[in-house]
């Protein structure tokens, strides 16, 4: 029987042992996954900023950020409102403002841009504990950008 009960110390001591192990990395795999969800909404918000200029469903700029804005917050955890949204009407160069009626031979391009810091919900020594995600999408619009 002293056998026994030295085996079920043994056990206890090996479950103390390895439980704060296993619990931070429940937790690290955790917190991984929450920051790909986000990294996965800021790059869908620009996604569907862009798209919706494209097929002419939010021709302004301040209707494809609300579209942008919408789409991120539909991901549990994220606020909208806090990434920076950027939309710009660009010719093919990428510098020269749509002014006119697009043509085939000068397209307008719509590119939607997405900036948001991801923070960590626990501080991890020798982690980065905030990232920084800037995604973009560029596609061409059907008409031309704002007021067009």
């Amino acid at each position: 029987m002293p056998f026994l009960k030295s085996e079920r110390g043994q056990s206890v001591v090996e479950l103390a042992l390895t439980l704060p192990i296993i619990v931070f990395i429940l937790i690290g795999g955790a917190d991984l996954a929450r920051a790909f969800a986000m990294q996965l909404a800021v790059q869908n918000g620009a996604r569907a900023g862009a798209e919706a200029v494209a097929i002419d469903f939010s021709p302004t700029a301040s209707l494809a950020e609300a579209r942008a804005r919408d789409e991120m917050a539909r991901t549990p955890g994220m606020d909208g409102n806090v990434p920076t949204v950027t939309v710009t009407f660009r010719q093919a160069d990428g510098l020269t403002t749509c002014l006119t009626t697009p043509v085939v031979a000068t397209p307008c391009y719509a590119t939607v841009r997405v900036q948001y810091t991801y923070n960590a919900v626990i501080p991890w020594p020798l982690v980065p504990n905030t990232a920084n995600f800037d995604r973009s999408t560029t596609m061409r619009t059907i008409k031309g950008g704002p007021g067009l």
